[in-house]
């Protein structure tokens, strides 16, 4: 099995934010979207951890505004009341290219930023929400545990918890199949080598967890390991419901 290797520490934070807000993940994130619709209850609180250019929040908030404009919110998979989102990242950079974004969609009534590190974890208050969400953040963490303890802290009994990152497949050769069959070459010309979306996409397969080791993380703060699944043939989703009862813990 390949050691994981950690992504390099970005020595231009701004010009890093840019060159991922640059890459296109719409398609990603409508289907992060639709597996979350489609898999269960979401809401009125949401919280999106590590959030980077409020992507996925401004999707969730169309759907949301959407079917309030249809007067379907009863017939959706929001959750009665107003949909409400914070949306948190650590990097500030990021979080500047956000609000802009916000902004820009008219959606400031419904998405709003925090900071937050989650290496930290007690980063969130508890019971905040009942509905936590992220979207491959914890491959950039060093110990990716701790967004997985800010999660269940700040997580309402009864909610829900959904979370979709990339997996280290166990040779060099199928990383590079990956990288070939999911970035477009040409885009690597236009940007510095560094930045280029194979190289990044490169540096996050091997910095991400293997699904034993994944389900492992989970497994050791009380969520069931079979909540984890591939869901791709480079990412695999937890999709796991907090009883009514004491959280899981956090230590």
């Amino acid at each position: 099995m390949l050691a994981r290797v950690m992504e390099p520490t970005p020595g231009d934070l701004a010009a890093d934010a840019s060159a991922y807000q640059a890459m296109d993940h719409q398609q990603v994130n409508n289907v992060f979207v639709d597996d979350l619709l489609g898999g269960g209850a979401v809401g009125p609180r949401v919280i999106d951890l590590g959030c980077g250019p409020a992507g996925i929040p401004l999707i969730l908030s169309e759907r949301w505004r959407a079917a309030e404009d249809a007067g379907d919110l009863a017939g959706s998979s929001f959750a009665d009341g107003q949909l409400q989102i914070m949306a948190v990242d650590f990097a500030v950079e990021m979080l500047e290219l956000a609000q802009f974004e916000i902004e820009l969609a008219g959606m400031q009534d419904l998405v709003y930023l925090q900071q937050i590190d989650l290496t930290d974890p007690e980063g969130l208050q508890e019971d905040l929400c009942q509905t936590i969400i992220s979207n491959t953040v914890l491959h950039h963490l060093p110990n990716p545990i701790t967004a997985i303890q800010v999660a269940t802290r700040a997580l309402m009994p009864g909610g829900r918890l959904f979370i979709r990152d990339l997996f280290r497949p166990d040779s060099e050769e199928e990383i590079e199949r990956l990288v070939e069959l999911h970035t477009d070459s040409a885009a690597d010309t236009e940007v510095p080598p560094e930045f280029a979306p194979s190289q990044l996409l490169r540096q996050s397969l091997w910095a991400a967890l293997t699904l034993e080791e994944a389900r492992e993380m989970v497994e050791s703060v009380g969520i069931p390991a079979d909540v984890i699944q591939m869901t791709s043939d480079r990412h695999w989703t937890l999709d796991w419901t907090s009883p009514n009862g004491p959280s899981v813990q956090t230590a």
